[in-house]
């Protein structure tokens, strides 16, 4: 989904209610960082990522990387081309991931490769980077906290720029155990399921409300500023 496909979608959310719209009314101000899509409000950035998360998740895989992306190149004035290069990247590296046998948010690390690209994190760094990453994912079933990927991206960024850093060879340890290690923990009694997060489903976007192309050289900034 391209971003202006992806803003079109933000546009097309129903106001948000029930538990969601109780969450803005508890940590909105006009004084934040992030807007709260939808909610007339803002929040401080790692707070609003998380929010935005679980509101939108229904409108797929690239929610995640946007989001941050959003946060992120607006912060280090990217362009809305470099926010499309960036979150393509942290796409396809999700692509070429080894999904292990327990699930894990591996969502995380699609998000933390599009930030680092705009946070302008060196490529050489980056496999560093997603091992400090590797340390912010949560363990559970597919969607069980959507809004944790792009916040934990955002804070794995900030975390890297203060000096930082991870195990060497996190990301592929954490795989590791979650693959190998948990399936031999399988005689322990579980803990409760959390309640699935409050879902809503997005409006369609119809052929003749085919969204507008979003121009390649605007600044993400203006974009942040536009959300709804």
């Amino acid at each position: 989904m391209s971003v202006a496909a992806l803003l079109a979608g933000f546009a097309a959310l129903p106001p948000p209610a029930g538990s969601l719209a109780a969450w803005a009314a508890r940590v909105g101000t006009p004084a934040g960082d992030f807007p709260l899509i939808g909610a007339g409000t803002r929040a401080e950035t790692y707070v609003a990522l998380h929010w935005n998360g679980e509101r939108c998740a229904s409108l797929g895989p690239a929610v995640g990387p946007t989001l941050v992306g959003l946060a992120v190149g607006a912060a280090h004035g990217r362009s809305v081309a470099e926010l499309a290069a960036a979150v393509d990247a942290g796409l396809a590296a999700a692509a070429g991931l080894s999904a292990p046998t327990v699930p894990v948010s591996t969502g995380v690390l699609t998000a933390t490769v599009c930030a680092a690209r705009l946070a302008g994190v060196p490529e050489g760094e980056l496999p560093a980077l997603l091992d400090l990453a590797a340390s912010l994912m949560l363990i559970g079933p597919p969607g069980v906290a959507p809004g944790h990927d792009p916040a934990a991206a955002w804070l794995a960024v900030r975390a890297w720029d203060a000096g930082i850093t991870g195990m060497p060879g996190g990301l592929a340890h954490t795989l590791a155990v979650v693959a190998d290690g948990l399936p031999d923990r399988s005689g322990a009694v579980a803990a409760p399921a959390a309640p699935p997060p409050q879902r809503v489903a997005a409006t369609p976007v119809r052929a003749e409300q085919a969204p507008a192309p979003v121009r390649a050289g605007l600044a993400v900034a203006d974009l942040v500023e536009a959300l709804p």
